[in-house]
């Protein structure tokens, strides 16, 4: 069976305004330790095979040249990496340089995810980035020259009072770099975050609304085909890692609070970085939970992230798979949904309308 594998790095520079996880540069000396302890959860699973890779987090280009191949080899020594895998590396633009580029592209990283989030530099300096927009297109300029074919740029939006022309620039920005790919997020308060303790206020659910029908009009109009709620690519360019995820595959998450899924059975790491370490250094294993799902539960799970995606899920196709359906009640709740203009069937394909995407997760939540 191919899965994907996904690696957490919670380091980064500095701990942005909007990141409740991370751990600063004054702690660098941790990173060898926690290598190691990667190391340690990886031979659980010790030759099985893998489909792509991705390695995110803080900010994995954090890692110094041994540290980064100490990681690799790691991968090597525990997984059957299929040769045609997607090797993802996310990367913030304050922390690559062409020397860290080229040595990405000789491990085998083929796929770059750049943290820009913004070109204002406004709202780089809201978020506690550590860089601006001359910096985020440097980066840029750096990983094409280092090879990199395949892009990712993230942008995000619906900040605090940002008006509707700052989008449509930052938009026009991340177009004009020509990425493969660019992955839209909207700011959130985590309930740890240095934004929720200061009480800041995030615009309005019909203003957000309103911007990401912007954002998305403009990618589309640009070429870019949204496949996901949040993503949008060239064709062909879809993130093949998390295709995996959003159509119900296997995954191996290693790290600190990485989550891990196979065979109906959904587990996940303990967050705290510290727990971890301690808890892989002595039992091997930092699983702090898991939910094993009968066929109903399967089923449910694969219909329900199915639905991220814009082609949506077949019903007739999930019930030949899992031997089971949707309960009167729930389907009852499927159709009210459907008269309600959130959902809809085309060509036998379970859809969120636009509508319906603005609250997929209130309508998750009502089906679960």
């Amino acid at each position: 069976m191919m899965r994907s594998l996904y690696i957490h790095i919670p380091f980064c520079e500095r701990k942005c305004l909007y990141c409740s996880f991370a751990v600063t540069v004054g702690q660098r000396r941790r990173v060898d330790a926690y290598l190691d302890c990667l190391s340690q959860e990886a031979r659980r699973y010790k030759g099985q095979s893998i489909s792509s890779v991705y390695i995110g987090g803080g900010t994995p280009s954090f890692l110094n040249e041994n540290q980064f191949k100490d990681l690799f080899r790691m991968i090597g020594e525990n997984f059957r990496i299929s040769p045609h895998a997607e090797c993802t590396a996310e990367v913030n633009p304050e922390s690559v340089d062409e020397a860290k580029a080229g040595l990405l592209r000789s491990l085998g990283v083929n796929r770059i995810s750049l943290g820009v989030q913004s070109f204002n530099d406004r709202y780089l300096q809201y978020l506690g980035r550590n860089h601006n927009r001359q910096k985020a297109m440097d980066a840029y300029g750096i990983i094409r020259n280092a090879g990199f074919a395949n892009v990712n740029a993230d942008l995000m939006f619906s900040f605090p009072r940002q008006t509707s022309a700052e989008i449509r620039q930052d938009v026009e920005a991340i177009i004009r770099l020509e990425s493969e790919h660019v992955s839209l997020y909207m700011l959130h308060l985590e309930e740890n975050s240095r934004f929720y303790a200061e009480g800041i206020h995030l615009p309005g659910d019909h203003v957000q609304a309103r911007h990401y029908r912007l954002v998305t009009h403009q990618l589309e109009m640009a070429g870019f085909i949204q496949y996901e709620i949040s993503n949008f690519a060239k064709s062909g360019k879809e993130s093949r890692h998390n295709l995996n995820y959003w159509e119900g595959g296997s995954y191996i998450g290693l790290g600190a609070g990485a989550h891990s899924y196979g065979n109906g059975k959904l587990s996940w790491n303990v967050a705290r970085l510290p727990v971890y370490m301690a808890r892989i250094q002595e039992k091997g294993s930092a699983t702090e939970g898991f939910q094993s799902l009968d066929r109903d539960g399967q089923f449910k799970l694969a219909a329900l992230i199915g639905l991220r995606m814009n082609q949506g899920v077949s019903p007739e196709k999930l019930e030949k798979h899992f031997g089971t359906s949707f309960k009167e009640q729930e389907q009852e709740k499927m159709d009210e949904f459907i008269r309600q203009g959130f959902l809809v069937i085309e060509e036998g394909y379970l859809k969120a309308t636009m509508k319906g995407r603005l609250v997929l997760d209130e309508l998750c939540a009502q089906l679960t």
